[in-house]
């Protein structure tokens, strides 16, 4: 049958046959085929896999023009991942219309591949063009930073490489240094310097022919105030969990390039940290690693999903870092187990809850009516969970959904947004991440256990959180912040609305999380311009609220933020929410599970 395969750099995962099931004495068998490629490229190994799944295959000659080093790039009309093609240039490749390029030329297609024929595709080779870029800080120092490369006029969009690798990939460059340097067919190109949405873009068009070198310099500017947050990404990994092909070198670098603060190192069933990979790289004023552990229970007999635990030690003594057994156990015995074991605070982040198979609400049988699974393996010491996972907005309301029913039925929770990041380019890290409120957001490389236990607090008991893909939030309810107690049964809500230029909010919307109907205020709003050079908007609402309640607050934009991620516009638009603030209408100081004080 058809070979499902999603892969990566070191990884895979091959779905075979599904739903087997087998009575007692009853036998079943699986094959399975190890390939090696006639040339040191993907389009022999595809062509050959094609070939042993009984599927027909045509015949592609490239020539080219004159002498070229490295190999050829073969996408398939409709892809976007390339295939590589080594010297002589020539391949058996499934049926189809195919572009070639070679790096630093233009595309050139397509040619239409047959079944049992023979097709050839002429390939020009040009001398490229090399673009340098420098970015800087306010003070003209080298500044991280992603470099944003994109073909104006009939000049096609350039692709440096494999998505999953900091510095060229794709069309966009990362870098911890703030210098940058790539080859580009010869046209015209305009070059975005970016560095998370803290920042304001610094951009420069540019026309270089065959051969020429330019060199620029870019400096995004600070524009928005996070002060007394950190940006935090609880939700990441490497090629340590061996689901990714992002080394570690490179996934730092993607964190300090995108502006996230802190991140954790969540790796499937891993104890994971990158300190070490920061300190070597003298990152530390940068960005803070914290070692976690994603508990996977996927190869169990019943599954029950996915969570993170955070912070944790790496034990070398033990495998996988020391992470517990999972398999085969339920999350209340694995949780048990964490807390005898685990010195000081921590974090239970569930993760993607409504994600089917990796997915704890799903497995677990959540009953939002009551605010707990059915099943008996369902652990509720959970202090936060995932609404937000990365590009995956579709589950992102019923998530928020049963975060409502959590807090409705007396058991509060954090929510989080993280971006479960297995690459870079199009899973870059921090869109989205969650800013925490923390006693001090300065001097990062001053970080120590102190500071980690601080921001444990933020998530577990101060819940001042702000979930977003680019607008800053500042919320409070007749003084009283996110995470803490409003009295009255009328609470004046006020908004503050924050995004850099590139970044748009047009409604803001006053939410109720702890009645069924979540009814909402709803206002359009318009951003202007400020002296900071940020754009933002102050928005009041008046919310009359008959009995006990809490409120959340959520902003989004109509524009995609394409300018400076990658992937379906749908999945790029402007939204942030933050965390609940309660409301104690009846004024006997608690409601919904949240007492005075915070």
């Amino acid at each position: 049958g058809n070979v499902d395969a999603v892969s990566g750099g070191s990884w895979t995962d091959t779905a075979e046959r599904k739903g087997v099931k087998l009575a007692a004495h009853q036998k079943t068998s699986y094959a399975r085929v190890f390939l090696v490629g006639e040339r040191s490229d993907t389009s022999s190994l595809v062509g050959e896999l094609t070939m042993v799944a009984g599927q027909p295959v045509g015949q592609l000659k490239v020539v080219l023009s004159s002498v070229a080093t490295g190999d050829v790039l073969l996408t398939l009309d409709g892809s976007a991942e390339p295939l590589t093609l080594a010297a002589p240039f020539e391949a058996s490749v499934p049926p189809g219309r195919y572009f070639a390029s070679i790096e630093g030329g233009a595309r050139v297609g397509p040619v239409e591949v047959k079944a049992n024929e023979e097709a050839r595709l002429d390939l020009p080779v040009v001398t490229p063009a090399t673009i340098d870029v420098r970015c800087v800080d306010a003070r003209s120092a080298p500044m991280p930073c992603k470099v944003t490369f994109e073909g104006q006029g009939t000049t096609q969009i350039p692709d440096f490489g494999p998505s999953h690798a900091s510095g060229p990939a794709r069309n966009q460059a990362t870098t911890a240094d703030g210098a940058v340097s790539v080859t580009v067919a010869p046209g015209a190109y305009r070059v975005t310097a970016s560095r998370g949405p803290e920042y304001a873009l610094d951009q420069a068009d540019l026309s270089i022919a065959s051969g020429d070198r330019r060199a620029l310099t870019l400096a995004p500017k600070l524009v928005v105030d996070t002060s007394s947050y950190l940006g935090c990404d609880f939700h990441q990994h490497t090629m340590l969990g061996a689901d990714a092909p992002t080394s570690l070198r490179d996934r730092v670098v993607s964190n300090v390039a995108e502006g996230v603060d802190v991140a954790v190192s969540s790796e499937h069933n891993v104890v994971a940290d990158l300190a070490p990979v920061v300190r070597e790289m003298h990152l530390e004023g940068s960005l803070v690693e914290i070692a976690g552990d994603e508990l996977t229970s996927d190869a169990s007999r019943h599954p029950w999903g996915h969570a993170n635990v955070w912070p944790m030690t790496v034990d070398p003594s033990k495998p996988r870092g020391g992470a517990p057994i999972v398999r085969d156990r339920t999350a209340h015995d694995v949780v048990q187990e964490l807390r005898a074991a685990l010195p000081g605070d921590w974090v239970f982040q569930v993760n993607h809850p409504r994600t089917g198979l990796t997915g704890y609400f799903d497995q677990l049988a959540f009953d939002p009516a009551r605010g707990v699974g059915a099943d008996p393996g369902y652990d509720g010491r959970f202090d936060a969970i995932e609404v937000w996972n990365g590009r995956n907005v579709g589950p992102r309301q019923q998530v928020i959904d049963d975060w409502r029913a959590l807090i409705r039925t007396g058991h509060p929770v954090t929510p989080t947004a993280d971006t479960d990041t297995h690459g870079v380019v199009g899973q870059e890290a921090g869109y989205p991440r969650t800013y925490v409120r923390v006693s001090d957001d300065t001097h990062l490389d001053r970080w120590d256990a102190s500071r980690t236990a601080d921001l444990v607090r933020g998530i577990k008991a101060l819940r001042d959180v702000v979930l977003t893909n680019g607008p800053m939030l500042r919320v409070s309810a007749s003084g009283a912040p996110i995470g803490g107690l409003a009295k009255g049964k009328t609470v004046a809500v006020k908004v503050h609305v924050e995004c850099a230029p590139w970044i748009d909010v047009d409604t803001v919307r006053v939410l109720r999380a702890g009645d069924g109907a979540e009814e909402a205020l709803s206002r359009g709003v318009k951003l202007v311009d400020t002296q900071s050079g940020s754009r933002a908007v102050d928005v009041d609402f008046k919310v009359t609220i008959a009995s006990d309640d809490a409120l959340y607050v959520v902003a989004s934009g109509s524009k995609p933020m394409s300018r400076v991620l990658a992937g379906d516009p749908a999945e790029l638009l402007p939204w942030a929410m933050t965390g609940a603030i309660w409301i104690d209408a009846d004024g006997d100081g608690k409601a919904l599970g949240k007492s005075q004080g915070r």
